[in-house]
């Protein structure tokens, strides 16, 4: 079941200013589209390329057509079983760009216990959540991981259903995939003394 779905062109200024001054250039910009962090989604619902929301305090969200890259994302859960010592592993297989970021957010109550990276032992716990940056090169096989989740004792009616949120976020920065007639048209707008950065995202999310 799919809870939402939405295209648009998300802003992050790391200037002190702000859009103040780009507001006059590119009008759609301003503070009428601000958003703000769902607390109920991995990285609050947003494709980021590293964990560093703790530094944009200020996004804004232009609604935008709808992307189609010629190498979607594929995501899919190969196995989910319970362990004896009252875990459950979950293993996930995915198929993407040269660069993704994973986001895992175990709900209240639940625990992550292991998983497939680095010495086995969860780390960087970054308030509740966990962020894995992957990149590879060309001809590389599915990238297969899994982690390991304690259960809930008790539901939490407030929060999410299940377990864990899982979120895998795409970075297209070359190719004919990096760019839309949209994000190339605001671009043009911007001032010369401004310097942009910019690529296409996606970002799919899902609750186990």
């Amino acid at each position: 079941q799919v809870e939402s779905r939405d295209a648009g062109l998300w802003i992050n200024s790391f200037d002190f200013t702000g859009i103040q001054y780009i507001t006059p250039h590119i009008p759609e910009i301003n503070d009428s589209i601000r958003t703000h962090c769902k607390d109920d989604r991995p990285f609050c619902g947003y494709p980021w390329f590293l964990p560093v929301k703790f530094l944009s305090r200020k996004n804004w969200y232009l609604p935008a057509a709808e992307v189609s890259p010629s190498s979607p994302v594929e995501f899919s859960l190969r196995s989910k079983e319970e362990t004896s010592w009252g875990t459950v592993k979950m293993t996930f297989d995915v198929k993407g760009p040269s660069h993704m970021s994973l986001y895992l957010m175990p709900h209240r109550g639940s625990v992550l216990t292991s998983w497939s990276f680095g010495d086995g032992t969860p780390q960087f716990d970054l308030s509740g959540e966990y962020f894995v940056f992957y990149s590879h090169g060309l001809n590389t096989p599915v990238w297969t991981f899994w982690f390991e989740i304690q259960p809930p004792t008790e539901l939490n009616p407030a929060g999410p259903e299940g377990m864990i949120s899982v979120a895998i976020s795409t970075h297209y920065f070359f190719g004919e995939a990096r760019r839309t007639p949209q994000l190339e048209e605001i671009l043009l707008q911007f001032p010369t003394w401004a310097f942009p950065s910019s690529w296409v995202s996606t970002y799919d999310m899902y609750r186990y």
